[in-house]
């Protein structure tokens, strides 16, 4: 493997001085609010119950815990080298794969899903770091084509048999909305990579002959009752479509300017449920109302933005495919969430990145970041031989 590299120091410390620190900024705040609306959703122990709302446990403080062991992974990522990273990057995707075929031989079952590795200290979803992996993995394969070779239909079937078997492996979870998520992903990176148009629409056209089939045959009976809920909201309000039905009151009762901190009451008296996982943005909401939720999305444009700035900026291929990917990783990550909860889109289970309560979405999260900011570290280096990619 020859590699060119143009590196301005390999000493640590002064690569601190090279990390987009704006990224940093923004990711901290993002967690800070994520931490805020846990502890809104917690409860403060008392001698006579009620108790008030608002507490560390038992959300906040075992998030905070996942986040700083997710920035020092950051950091950690950040500080080794693009090489290391193209080297590494199918066997990252080899052990996703075969952590994926460990969760259907041995994984965990949890409302009503099979997803989770039970490895002592905490329960591991493999579906959150393949979402990271199918980045990497994608990357140096587009890395290594010209674009008349990405344009080759025979050179699009690796890619292509990359991203349908841990689709394949997530969906048989089942786990619909993590698999939706990968082939979005890997949507975005064929798209940037230089796959022609009319290829997208082709899959697109097939997919949409395929839905109907895939609602009769594929689908669990859940499955089929969330898009029949989503299609007719008021058939079920009581039933499969409870969840969304509170969703969007708690968001309405949210108004312009929201009820302030702890003061929500749909979210505080019970009536939403999984309102510390899967439907925070609705609690957020109701407490900080539109303006609030504005502001949110501002942070996370921001975000993408600024992993999109790294991509402009690195001077290989590797790298930008790299940060865009990982960008629009986080990006399809909260718009599948967000449109969920509002009931634009059926529910999927998708939580809201680095918001949600979690353990294996933060750390991925925030390891996603740490290679878009390896990336910017080492933008300058130039990977001059096509062997360091295939």
């Amino acid at each position: 493997m020859t590699l060119l590299a143009r590196s301005r120091t390999n000493n640590p410390i002064a690569k601190l001085a090279l990390v987009n620190w704006k990224l940093i900024a923004l990711v901290v705040i993002l967690c800070v609010v994520g931490i805020t609306v846990l502890y809104s959703a917690g409860r403060t122990p008392c001698a006579s119950p009620p108790c008030p709302f608002g507490g560390w446990q038992p959300w906040a403080v075992p998030q905070l815990s996942r986040m700083i062991l997710g920035f020092a992974i950051l950091f950690f990522t950040a500080m080794m080298t693009l090489k290391f990273w193209v080297s590494s990057a199918y066997w990252i995707y080899g052990l996703s794969i075969a952590l994926l075929v460990g969760v259907m031989l041995f994984g965990r079952v949890g409302m009503g899903a099979q997803r989770w590795l039970n490895i002592g200290f905490m329960q591991f979803q493999p579906s959150e770091l393949m979402k990271i992996a199918l980045v990497l993995a994608l990357s140096k394969y587009f890395s290594g084509l010209s674009i008349n070779e990405i344009r080759s239909n025979r050179m699009l079937l690796i890619p292509t048999a990359m991203v349908g078997l841990p689709v394949l492996l997530v969906a048989a979870q089942p786990d619909l909305g993590t698999a939706i998520q990968l082939m979005l992903i890997a949507g975005t990176i064929f798209f940037i990579a230089g796959v022609q148009k009319w290829k997208f629409g082709a899959v697109i056209a097939v997919c949409l002959i395929a839905a109907p089939l895939a609602y009769k045959y594929a689908l669990h009976d859940y499955q089929r009752a969330r898009v029949n809920v989503f299609l007719d909201p008021e058939s079920d309000v009581m039933g499969a479509g409870y969840h969304i039905t509170q969703s969007k009151i708690t968001i309405g009762s949210g108004g312009v300017w929201g009820k302030g901190f702890l003061e929500g009451t749909q979210s505080q008296l019970a009536f939403l449920p999984e309102k510390h996982t899967d439907f925070i943005f609705t609690m957020f909401a109701e407490q900080f109302g539109l303006v609030g939720c504005l502001l949110l999305f501002a942070l996370i444009i921001s975000i993408i933005w600024q992993c999109n700035a790294i991509a402009f900026k690195s001077r290989n291929n590797f790298g930008r495919i790299l940060a865009i990917g990982i960008g629009a990783n986080f990006f399809i990550y909260f718009f599948i969430n967000t449109a969920m909860v509002m009931g634009l889109i059926p529910v999927v289970g998708v939580p809201s990145p680095l918001m949600s309560y979690g353990g294996t979405a933060v750390l991925t999260v925030l390891f996603g970041f740490g290679l878009a900011q390896s990336a910017q570290v080492h933008g300058d280096t130039i990977l001059s031989s096509r062997s360091s990619y295939l």
